[in-house]
């Protein structure tokens, strides 16, 4: 049987992210043991598992689903930017409930506007954020004054998603 946390320590790689996403597979049991070390692992663990947790639940999207109240609280306290990325990865590609739309959309403009988090992180909160604008279509202004503003400070990576994301809000108004 797969020590999860053991084989986590073995290298931070791709290949060794795969192999524990395979080992882990659909198996709801493997999967809270992974999560537990995700959501309240000490670090390096967090950063670790969550890479494992996004490749898992890209195949299985229904094992995420317990978990989502718990990766939307937790978010703002994940120390490593590699723990936000996942989570936002994941969150991106995942139907929110009702309860946890208001919190996350929050944290999206909130590091979507600063100046301290990492391109990813602020493209995966500007399409969370473009995802739910079916819902709150009175989001879309302020969403094209936060690209507009975070234009110049960003990269390439940035502007593309935000280029995509200008050209559809057209139709919010």
């Amino acid at each position: 049987m797969l020590d999860i946390r053991k084989q986590l320590l073995q290298e931070t790689s791709r290949f060794n992210a795969d192999y524990i996403a395979h080992e882990i597979s659909g198996d709801k049991e493997k999967f809270a043991v992974l999560m537990n070390i995700y959501l309240d692992g000490e670090d390096p663990f967090p950063q670790k598992a969550a890479w494992v947790a996004e490749i898992v639940s890209s195949i299985y999207p229904e094992l995420i689903q317990p978990y989502l109240k718990q990766i939307v609280k937790k978010l703002p306290g994940f120390t490593h930017p590699g723990s936000r990325r996942n989570a936002l990865k994941i969150l991106m590609r995942t139907e929110i409930p009702e309860k946890l739309q208001g919190p996350l959309i929050d944290i999206c403009f909130q590091w979507l506007s600063g100046n301290d988090q990492p391109v990813a992180i602020k493209v995966y909160a500007m399409q969370i954020i473009e995802n739910h604008l079916k819902l709150y279509p009175e989001l879309a202004y302020e969403l094209r004054e936060v690209i507009e503003d975070q234009w110049e400070r960003n990269s390439v990576g940035f502007k593309s998603r935000g280029r995509m994301v200008l050209r559809g809000l057209g139709k919010y108004g």
